[in-house]
């Protein structure tokens, strides 16, 4: 017997979806390639034994409020983020607690820091250029940073928050990835952090599982989607073991990089087509270490390769140690090799630290994400469009990755997943 409704992906995007159209009244069936649900939300035991730790997304701002809304429906609760109450700065070879820079270096800086706040605050505004008519929104960030001119100490301060904003290879992403971050408290890059205010109890992946848990979805899990073929009758969805499913519509829900491995028939037409084969360049790399010796609060940035941010968290559940989260960005040929570059770059920030023990997931090389969260595409500036994913015949598309407000967020994923629901409601005639 068909469904009403096909959604291929049952992370938050795909749950949004399911769950308005659920509620009005569709019969709905959600299709998994991996054996869990919560795509990039991913929450499991640290190292296999300890506490909950996301390995994906993970923070949400004060400004998120249908995901707020969404875990106080499904009983899931919020931990606020620690306090920054220590700051660390790795330059010119050596650990530094005085200052992101040199004292000779600091006019300079500061000079870069002021430019770069005015530009973020330019184009926060809707301004696509600076007062002396130079780029700010299509320029690379690898040319943004030769532009400003800043002293090493800078960039290298400048390349750590990259990974947790733009996280994708400097010559081919746009700076504006970094003054969009930056514009969310006053333009100053340092103030990225701040409006990372909480993460979920359980993560993103517990929440997912309520809400289709409470939607009373049929769901299908550890089966990739092959084919997805549209006619006359409606959808027809081949799963990888050969499995077919129908349905009058479907919502494709599985990420923007993730597209290229369906095959659609009829293809997909342009731009469509187009932003599959350029996809989003999102290449973070997200670990989590525990360490004893390290006060909880502490954030250290620098390094200008590999692992470049890195935050004691919170404290682990057993009360030996903290829980430490880094980043670094998988460009210019760095191939992560874990634990060793996750002790390296504790070693480095935390020379005070015991490591216990290393765990990550490795998004890039995961074959259902194919990157982590978006990042633009200079070559393709289509690709995450949100007109470019408007609702295709019976197909309609969900993903934070080119949500019409909050893209790359989870509060982009909801917006998204529901817009979707929305256009397939309309699609079938109903309100």
């Amino acid at each position: 017997m068909p469904s009403d409704v096909i959604i291929v992906g049952a992370g938050l995007a795909g749950a949004a979806a399911a769950r308005g159209l659920a509620k009005c009244g569709l019969d709905v069936t959600v299709l998994e390639a991996r054996d869990r649900v919560g795509g990039r939300g991913f929450a499991r035991p640290f190292a296999l034994g300890g506490a909950r730790v996301d390995f994906g997304g993970s923070w949400i701002t004060p400004w998120h409020h249908r995901i707020r809304k969404l875990c106080a429906e499904h009983g899931i609760a919020l931990r606020p983020r620690s306090p920054i109450i220590e700051r660390r700065w790795f330059r010119d070879g050596a650990l530094h607690r005085d200052g992101p820079t040199s004292l000779e270096d600091r006019p300079a800086h500061e000079h870069a820091v002021a430019r770069i706040a005015a530009d973020a605050i330019l184009l926060k505004g809707g301004k696509t250029e600076d007062e002396q008519g130079r780029d700010i929104a299509a320029i690379s960030f690898a040319d943004y940073l030769a532009r400003l001119g800043a002293p090493l100490a800078t960039c290298d301060l400048l390349s750590a928050w990259w990974t947790v904003s733009g996280n994708a290879d400097k010559k081919r992403a746009p700076a504006a990835e970094l003054l969009a971050s930056s514009a969310y408290v006053d333009g100053l890059t340092e103030g990225i952090a701040e409006v990372w205010t909480d993460t979920l109890v359980g993560g993103v992946s517990a929440l997912t599982k309520r809400m289709l848990e409470s939607a009373r979805v049929a769901l299908h899990g550890a089966q990739p989607v092959k084919t997805v073929v549209v006619n006359a009758e409606g959808v027809s969805v081949v799963l990888e073991d050969g499995t077919l499913h129908r349905g009058r519509a479907a919502v494709l829900a599985t990420g923007l990089n993730p597209l290229r491995d369906i095959v659609f028939d009829p293809a997909l037409p342009q731009p469509k087509a187009a932003a599959v084969r350029a996809g989003h360049l999102g290449r973070a790399v997200k670990v989590w270490v525990k360490a004893r010796g390290v006060p909880v609060g502490v954030l250290a940035t620098g390094g200008r390769s590999e692992i470049e941010w890195m935050f004691s968290e919170r404290l682990a559940e057993d009360g030996e140690g903290a829980m430490i989260v880094g980043f670094g960005v998988a460009d210019d040929g760095w191939i992560p090799n874990m634990p060793t570059d996750a002790v390296a770059a504790t070693r480095r920030f935390f020379p005070e630290a015991e490591v216990v023990s290393v765990d990550w997931h490795d998004w890039n090389d995961d074959p259902f994400a194919r990157g982590t969260w978006l990042a633009a595409n200079l070559d393709a500036p289509d690709a995450a469009a949100p007109s470019t994913w408007r609702r295709e015949g019976p197909l309609a598309f969900a993903s934070s990755d080119f949500a019409p407000d909050q893209a790359g967020w989870f509060e982009g994923a909801v917006i998204s997943g529901e817009a979707a629901a929305a256009e397939i409601l309309g699609f079938l005639g109903r309100n």
